[in-house]
């Protein structure tokens, strides 16, 4: 019997539905808690992240908790090359379209891992959110002060991290904007159907937030956003 609690919020997991014996492959999966989550709700799973450190950490959890989970190592730009798996679907979730150099290759990779009649299951920030952050790396809550179409890359020197405030990671970091219209169109071009698109006014992760809000704090703009694409 697994041991565990799922942490997938309400929202993933009544968008997502039924998971019993299906196949899931969760991209940029890091330690793999939402990984196993999907696992303690019936999926064989797999993750697919970067980090050696934190597949080390995803594996030793699934050892802890009973779950046969594969957890594969690849850089996110490469896993055409690197994985032949098909699975039932694809999940990604909260915080992973920044760290996304190329959202056409990214859109690819997703359709290449779906069987024909799978599905896509993204939930992430909001793109409009970007207008809050201004040219000097700072973030003002509320406040229009960037430029939602900006295409330059950001880069930091000793950026931190939202699990330790002070956590300096001391090489360069790099994150990518992508608007909306991008996100969704990149599927399009993929071959894959658009079945919905949400838009939420609250937070469902106050760790994702680079300032102090409460849980589920609502507010006047999109906060986050939830997109299903199927595989034809």
């Amino acid at each position: 019997m697994f041991k565990g609690t799922p942490l997938l919020n309400e929202v993933i997991q009544s968008e997502v539905g039924d998971v019993k014996g299906k196949s899931l492959v969760h991209l940029l999966c890091h330690i793999g808690t939402d990984t196993l989550s999907w696992a303690l709700l019936g999926a064989k799973v797999s993750g697919i992240d970067i980090s050696p450190e934190s597949l080390k950490y995803a594996r030793h959890l699934a050892e802890q908790m009973d779950i046969d989970a594969n957890f594969i190592e690849s850089d996110i730009m490469e896993v055409m090359e690197r994985v032949h798996e098909k699975y039932d679907i694809v999940f990604a979730s909260t915080g992973i379209l920044c760290w996304l150099p190329d959202i056409q290759r990214f859109a690819k990779t997703v359709r290449y891992l779906l069987k024909d009649g799978g599905f896509f299951y993204l939930h992430d920030g909001h793109p409009f959110r970007h207008v809050m952050n201004a040219e000097d790396g700072t973030t003002h809550p509320n406040q229009i002060v960037g430029n939602y179409f900006r295409k330059q890359v950001w880069q930091y020197d000793n950026m931190g991290d939202y699990t330790d405030p002070n956590l300096l990671i001391p090489e360069k970091s790099y994150e990518w904007d992508w608007t909306l219209g991008e996100i969704v169109t990149a599927f399009c071009e993929a071959g894959m159907r658009i079945e919905f698109l949400h838009e939420y006014p609250q937070y469902f992760y106050s760790g994702y937030t680079p300032y102090d809000v409460e849980d589920n704090k609502i507010e006047r703009y999109p906060c986050t956003f939830s997109l299903k694409a199927s595989a034809r």
